[in-house]
């Protein structure tokens, strides 16, 4: 007599039933809204920004290259390209000082590169190189930079000769659109490069008196009126002549060094840096 095995008949319909449902699953489709979308911060490759900050560092740099800076030495930020600088960028290059704003930090980077009528060894930036560069996160880069120097004398015997190179190491951070929000840099040879390359021989006392006479007349030149800082050259020669001369190497602080780079920013925007009184009595 025929007899059913129990055992084979269930593992044959639990087999056919498998079947049957792995045939519907795949028959009906899984709905979109079920399928989790994947969520990507930027489209664009880590090149794209690493090129773009690169891009935005190697333009600051070419505008300290004489001729490039005249026009915002006499047109102050107007006269800056946009993109390059945030309107609230700040930031600290030691040693001369921090730089809050973007007029502040335009005068840094621009006008204090040196113009050849405005130093008796005529030299100025004429090149740059860019020897390090790293960018491996959107909004953030460090960069060393080499800016090379030369005079810069028409007709003159010296016209073309090379002067010391200006070195300079900075980190940087970007805002969203590529601007320069912050950054901090460093210039190792400042001093030395300052002597060199404008014939600055601070330790000799002759060029410190001669130095502060000029420092005077150009200050009552800039600065007048509400700006006033003194009441005459003679005042500002005999106050100044008691303080400390300082050095390029640490031109923070109340001594002749400081004021000497303050003139130059003055020329471009008088009516920031004169009420500072960082060229008068007292440095802010």
């Amino acid at each position: 007599m025929f007899r059913l095995n129990l055992t084979l008949f269930f593992t044959l319909a639990w087999a056919l039933l498998n079947a049957h449902l792995v045939s519907y699953a795949h028959a009906w489709p899984t709905p979109k809204s079920w399928i989790p979308v994947p969520h990507f911060k930027s489209q664009k490759p880590q090149d794209y920004y690493s090129k773009r900050n690169f891009n935005t560092i190697s333009k600051i740099y070419n505008l300290t290259v004489y001729p490039n800076q005249v026009p915002i030495f006499n047109g102050g930020g107007a006269a800056v390209p946009d993109g390059l600088f945030n309107q609230d960028v700040v930031g600290r290059v030691d040693p001369v000082g921090n730089f809050t704003g973007f007029e502040h930090s335009i005068e840094y980077f621009f006008a204090l590169s040196p113009l050849p009528r405005g130093n008796p060894a005529k030299a100025a930036i004429t090149s740059y190189k860019i020897t390090e560069f790293s960018s491996q996160c959107r909004d953030v880069a460090s960069s060393v930079v080499y800016l090379y120097c030369s005079v810069v004398d028409p007709g003159g015997p010296d016209d073309g000769k090379v002067l010391p190179p200006l070195k300079q190491v900075a980190f940087w951070r970007f805002d969203e659109h590529g601007a320069v929000l912050k950054y901090d840099a460093w210039i190792p040879n400042l001093n030395s490069w300052v002597e060199a390359t404008t014939s600055a021989f601070i330790a000799d006392p002759q060029f410190r008196a001669e130095s502060i006479q000029q420092i005077c007349g150009g200050t009552q030149q800039i600065c007048y009126g509400a700006n006033a800082q003194w009441n005459s050259v003679e005042e500002c020669i005999v106050t100044l002549s008691q303080k400390n001369y300082g050095s390029y190497d640490e031109a923070w602080g109340d001594n002749i060094v400081c004021r000497s780079i303050h003139l130059v920013l003055s020329q471009v925007n008088p009516d920031v840096r004169c009420p500072l009184g960082s060229l008068g009595v007292e440095l802010d």
